[in-house]
């Protein structure tokens, strides 16, 4: 009895010995903790006098976007971009965010805004994010935030305080709306662009992605001889800065006989021009600049992509799913499926070898009936390829392959081979490798094939 009564009364001492502090955690009910937390970084946000600036990059093969965030104690926050999608509906607004505690704290933007609009592109395969999960505060009063749901490499925002005029400054967006026309000018998903030097035998043809910030130079020609090429691999991730795209890697070699290095372009005015191959002409647009080493150029939107004719030689065989086909900015899958009973996917055949015969040029649709039987209905054509202009000169009638009977309606079909070469103005992108957009600027239909034999 005695033993247990000294055990109590030592127990009792060692519990009174516990200091104020670890009796004050205990005091604090874990849902006090966590509004104490919110409450902390909240607090932290709506400090800085004129906000936050942040360089977002969503992923890490894209170039990058300067964020200014002001927060507000009262759950709104003004975001301005340089982002010009959208006729420049994310270059200033103002929408609430949330800061939460789920598995941790977690700023969450609550409206459609910059970030779930970058969140959206490529099917929201781009890596954005408009939840961000809080890492820390830097020994400098910085925030770190981290991408909520990327699987791996985590995208890393670091919010810096902003200066008082930063944001006027370094938001090039004007330049980023001038760039976005320049890239609208043609319907096409692979805008083919000419940058022309003004006091160099020298033009680049180069490809924009304007929400991926990406740019990439993919063949050098000299001005008096376009038929001396030579090809050019180079990408490169970039900046906007004000009034010049900043790259991540600077482009230096020698291109046809010229030494060049581009670290940056400054661009100056947007000018007006015209492309005349339909019954009426296209509007187009040049944009006068200086490089980083003090050369003068111009880009321009053009027709003729240097590496659109490489299809010819490097398959013989190309398929287009009907999620490929698009008129004019819309997909018509469901159209062509209604349409064109029981098609699968476009072919195109192209240089190909039947077995001991002529080589074989046809294009139509791979048809799947009810019965289980298959239709390749094809128009076979006599190909005119001058640059990347493809002229097909078709045959009168289908050519009918594999089950002769069949539930599409053949005629209909010509309605998309209409669509894609007429006035002979069916032009070839290089979309990406193994991947051709045959575009008709004249009626605006995209036809993107894909190599079969890659």
């Amino acid at each position: 009895m005695k033993k247990g009564i000294y055990t109590f009364l030592l127990l009792a001492a060692v519990l009174a010995s516990c200091n104020d502090s670890t009796v004050a955690i205990f005091e604090k009910t874990a849902d006090e903790r966590v509004n104490e937390a919110i409450t902390a970084l909240k607090e932290d946000l709506t400090a800085p006098t004129n906000g936050w600036k942040i360089k977002y990059r969503p992923e890490s093969g894209s170039g990058s976007f300067y964020v200014f965030m002001k927060f507000e104690e009262n759950g709104s926050v003004r975001i301005r971009t340089d982002l010009g999608a959208n006729n420049g509906e994310f270059f200033d607004q103002i929408i609430t965010y949330r800061v939460d505690n789920r598995l941790g704290l977690e700023l969450i933007m609550e409206n459609y805004c910059f970030f779930s609009f970058l969140f959206e592109q490529d099917g929201a395969t781009f890596g954005a994010e408009f939840e961000f999960s809080f890492v820390n505060k830097t020994p400098d009063d910085a925030l770190v935030f981290r991408s909520k749901t990327d699987v791996s490499d985590a995208t890393i925002l670091l919010f810096e305080e902003a200066g008082a005029t930063e944001a006027d400054n370094t938001l090039g967006t004007e330049l980023a709306t001038n760039l976005n026309i320049l890239a609208s000018d043609l319907a096409n998903f692979a805008p083919s662009i000419k940058l022309t030097y003004t006091n160099k035998d020298l033009l680049f043809f180069i490809s924009l992605d304007n929400f991926k910030r990406t740019l990439s130079f993919t063949a050098a020609v000299r001005k008096t001889n376009t038929q001396i090429t030579q090809t050019v691999n180079f990408g490169t991730p970039y900046t906007i800065i004000g009034d010049s795209v900043v790259f991540d890697t600077p482009l230096t070699g020698t291109f046809v006989g010229n030494n060049i290095t581009i670290k940056s372009i400054k661009f100056n005015t947007l000018t007006d021009g015209e492309i005349n191959v339909c019954a009426d002409p296209i509007p187009i647009h040049g944009y006068t600049g200086v490089t980083s080493s003090n050369d003068a150029i111009i880009i321009e939107t053009r027709l003729l992509d240097a590496k659109g004719a490489a299809f010819a030689t490097l398959s013989d065989f190309y398929f287009c799913p009907l999620g490929n086909i698009v008129d004019n900015g819309q997909f018509v899958a469901d159209k062509v499926a209604e349409d064109v009973k029981g098609a699968q996917a476009m072919q195109l055949y192209y240089n190909y070898d039947l077995g001991g015969g002529p080589p074989f040029y046809a294009i139509g649709f791979y048809i799947q009936n009810t019965n289980g039987t298959v239709t390749f209905a094809l128009r076979e054509f006599t190909p005119v390829l001058n640059n990347n202009n493809l002229v097909f000169n078709f045959a009168p009638d289908f050519s009918i392959f594999g089950s002769q009977q069949t539930d599409a309606n053949i005629d209909n079909i010509n309605i998309y081979l209409d669509a894609l070469a007429d006035g002979d103005n069916t032009y070839v992108f290089e979309y990406a490798p193994n991947v051709y957009e045959f575009f008709n600027p004249c009626t605006g239909w995209s036809f993107v094939f894909i190599n079969a034999n890659q």
